[in-house]
């Protein structure tokens, strides 16, 4: 269960790695050294100390000397006084109040010096977001070693697989990976190109960036059934390998022949394809049927989705389709569950979504046209004279 979320602050929170990249170009240029950015590159996500070594190795540097990381320090005060910090990345705050309104636990683990960490923080008034904020110069070895986030895991009283770390670095994405946390990377082009391959998703902005978004991001790194949404009455939820025996049941239900597709599987056959459906549709796609599920009672009443489909020719198309337990239809379950079902796929891109419903199928023609589909004049080369096609536009 996902009960603490991490957040790297240089290039995540604040948008700062052109500011400190800055700094110490001034001060190495005041010593005779012209850094490269690819040279320096490297260190974005880590320490001072691993910044030392780099100079070391290229230009010489000594990497005890105590007397550049001072003068750093005193040249950053200076810009800060005269520019001010560096700002806050877009949306920031609203993703923290989000966060924190759905009871995560949040902690910053930066690379920077604590005390730096407390003043950013403060000056934007976001510090009473986060029970602690760790400094890499706190633990033994800096990003990309597990530890700063290994330390805060400790401090908050939580386990690797309970955290999530949003970073925007190579180095802190290697990290959060070495902790064995879910990592979710945010793309900054002012961090530099960073390679964050090892991070479970890649994001470009924080606008949209929700509970219910990092709790997929973090079901589907440790292969859980995440929640797609809920409504006043049902929870629409990704399948478990569990439920596929009451599906089954629904499915098979005289009345909803209509809405189920094929011949079913023995249920032995169903149950070893699943996991390859599940890694397919909902981990790859972002797409699937799901669990509708009543919340007073938790009892699983059907199941709705979308999923990618090859129509004629080749064409690439994405399908609606529902069945509800046919003691629980004319309750508006199948118009809420679809509604939402609607809303959610307009959010994760689909433009145009379709479904085929049977001539005689009435619910079924009222429900679309109710949900604002549209009946076309396309039909699939092998369907039936009165299957017909309907057309939803997304907004």
């Amino acid at each position: 269960m996902l009960k603490g979320i991490i957040f790297d602050m240089d290039g995540v929170l604040i948008n700062s790695e052109p500011f400190h990249y800055q700094v110490w170009k001034e001060v190495l240029k005041q010593r005779g050294i012209e850094i490269s950015y690819e040279i320096y590159k490297p260190c974005i996500g880590s320490t001072v100390g691993f910044l030392m070594e780099i100079l070391h190795e290229h230009y010489g540097v000594d990497p005890k000397d105590r007397s550049l990381p001072e003068q750093v320090k005193i040249t950053k005060d200076k810009m800060i006084q005269k520019q001010g910090y560096p700002q806050l990345v877009p949306y920031v705050k609203e993703m923290l109040e989000r966060f924190q309104k759905a009871g995560y636990s949040m902690a910053v683990a930066s690379s920077s010096p604590k005390s730096y960490i407390e003043q950013v923080t403060a000056f934007w008034g976001i510090d009473h977001y986060f029970k602690i904020l760790v400094s890499g110069e706190q633990v033994k070895s800096p990003k990309p070693a597990p530890d700063v986030f290994l330390k805060v895991a400790e401090i908050l009283g939580l386990s690797s697989d309970e955290c999530l770390v949003i970073e925007d670095s190579e180095n802190g994405c290697k990290a959060a990976k070495a902790a064995h946390m879910t990592c979710m990377a945010y793309y900054n082009p002012d961090s530099g190109k960073q390679n964050l391959n090892t991070a479970a998703v890649v994001v470009e902005g924080f606008e949209e960036i929700d509970a219910l978004f990092a709790e997929k991001i973090y079901c589907h790194n440790h292969h859980l059934p995440a929640l797609v949404c809920e409504t006043e009455r049902l929870l629409i939820k990704e399948m478990e390998q569990k439920d596929i025996p009451r599906l089954m049941e629904i499915c098979a239900q005289e009345t909803s022949q209509d809405a189920c597709e094929g011949i079913a599987k023995p249920l032995e056959e169903e149950l070893e394809g699943f996991e390859a459906y599940r890694r397919y549709m909902y981990e790859l796609c972002d797409m699937g049927y799901w669990c509708v599920i009543k919340k007073d009672t938790g009892e699983i009443i059907g199941r709705a989705g979308v999923e990618p489909k090859y129509w004629n020719d080749s064409k690439t198309v994405v399908e609606m389709g529902y069945v509800i337990d046919e003691k629980f239809r004319q309750q508006g379950f199948a118009y809420e569950a679809c509604k939402a079902i609607l809303k959610v796929s307009e959010q994760r891109g689909a433009y145009y979504l379709h479904c085929r419903i049977k001539r005689d199928n009435q619910p079924s023609v009222e429900l679309a046209k109710k949900l604002g589909f549209v009946k076309t004049d396309y039909r699939l080369n092998q369907d039936s004279e009165d299957m017909e096609v309907w057309r939803y536009t997304c907004s």
